[in-house]
């Protein structure tokens, strides 16, 4: 296998290691040298303890030895392959009888280094297992950029026909508008034909709002953009969306903050909807987090975005969540999980929420826990 070690080296720093050994002195020591290569470091006395901390913080890589109190070690890596039969495991024991060689064999174990340990073969195979981890990682990358890639040739149809159809349909309501309102000119303002005139006037309106909302879908509507500080204006718009519910907001973002070019019209769509979303997914009350800060992103970060300086925006609630088979759907135009009403544009949302972010230059991403809460984390491109 070809190595590239500045890669592996620095993605080994981003990964989480659990290493399980019984032996106090073993433990103390191979956690010393385990802390510098790699990024968070878990150890475990035992295999039950091991098996516990895996399913807490699913670790990227697992290292553990063989013969332990409770829970011997391929017992253990056992039960972690029913959980993730994927996470490398390297087995680190004295033992060499083929009993234990078939048992890791059959349990699929990656590597297994016997002891005493040589600390350079065991940083090689912790290379080697990030090396591996990180070319799943790359096709993902690529996965997810050919769905982009493809999401964006949809819409660019999309747009077209959404575009045309609400520049004519803007047309024709303004129209309507206009006879609506000379109809009423020409009644008395109790009168039963005035009534439901004002209910046309009204259905019309709400029919125009829907025709901006296909506006901004098909990328023909435009404003100015400005120069500016974004998070008191997503602030206001948060703040303004849930008066009237019981949920609260809590940000937590710096200051100084860089400037970035939006929309404010339309960054206060996307995030008095996100509000709203949240609000629905609390209707007992509860908190949304609202944490704002710039990262950098680099041809070593694993997103699918353009390298440079971005606004990382998180919009985070406590309420039922979304389900892993409804997640992936939640931003395609018209999807929605609620009881079909007679609500104008319901499903267009989510929708317009993405083709604001990314007319801005940015991504907006999602994910999710049943029972336990949404995030929504949205980048955008800063200006320094």
């Amino acid at each position: 296998m070809k190595i590239n070690n500045r890669l592996d080296q620095h993605y080994l720093k981003t990964l989480t290691i659990l290493y399980v050994e019984d032996d106090d002195d073993t433990r103390k020591q191979f956690s010393e040298f385990l802390k510098r290569p790699v990024g968070t470091l878990i150890t475990a006395s035992n295999g039950v303890e091991g098996l516990e901390a895996f399913k807490k913080h699913a670790p990227d890589i697992v290292l553990t030895d063989i013969l332990m109190p409770k829970m011997d070690g391929l017992t253990m890596a056992h039960e972690i392959r029913g959980i993730s039969p994927t996470v490398p495991i390297i087995v680190i024991t004295a033992f060499e009888q083929t009993d234990y060689m078939m048992r890791a064999i059959n349990i699929g174990i990656d590597k297994y280094v016997t002891k005493p340990v040589n600390s350079y073969l065991l940083f090689e195979c912790l290379l080697e297992c990030a090396h591996s981890l990180r070319a799943e990682q790359q096709l993902k990358l690529q996965h997810q950029r050919e769905i982009q890639e493809a999401w964006s040739k949809h819409n660019e149809t999309v747009a077209i026909l959404a575009g045309g159809m609400a520049h004519d349909y803007n047309n024709l309501m303004q129209a309507i508008l206009g006879y609506v309102s000379l109809a009423k000119m020409k009644l008395e303002p109790d009168s039963e034909s005035s009534r439901y005139l004002e209910q046309v006037e009204k259905s019309s309106g709400e029919a125009c709002q829907l025709g901006h909302m296909l506006a901004i879908l098909g990328n023909s509507y435009t404003e100015n953009m400005k120069r500016g500080a974004v998070m008191p204006c997503i602030s206001a718009a948060i703040l303004n969306a849930l008066s009237g519910t019981s949920v609260e907001l809590h940000p937590d973002y710096p200051e100084d903050l860089p400037d970035i070019s939006f929309s404010e019209q339309q960054i206060q769509l996307v995030f008095s909807g996100l509000a709203i979303n949240a609000a629905e997914a609390m209707p007992s009350g509860g908190a949304l987090r609202l944490a704002a800060e710039v990262v950098e992103i680099t041809d070593e970060d694993f997103v699918p975005m353009e390298t440079g300086t971005y606004i990382h925006i998180s919009v985070i609630d406590s309420g039922s969540g979304i389900s892993s088979e409804v997640l992936p759907r939640i931003f395609a135009p018209y999807f929605s999980t609620k009881q079909r009403s007679s609500k104008r544009g319901m499903g267009l949302n989510l929708a317009l929420c993405r083709t604001v972010i990314m007319k801005h230059g940015g991504t907006i991403a999602a994910e999710s826990v049943p029972g336990e809460g949404t995030t929504f984390q949205i980048w955008l491109p800063a200006i320094l």
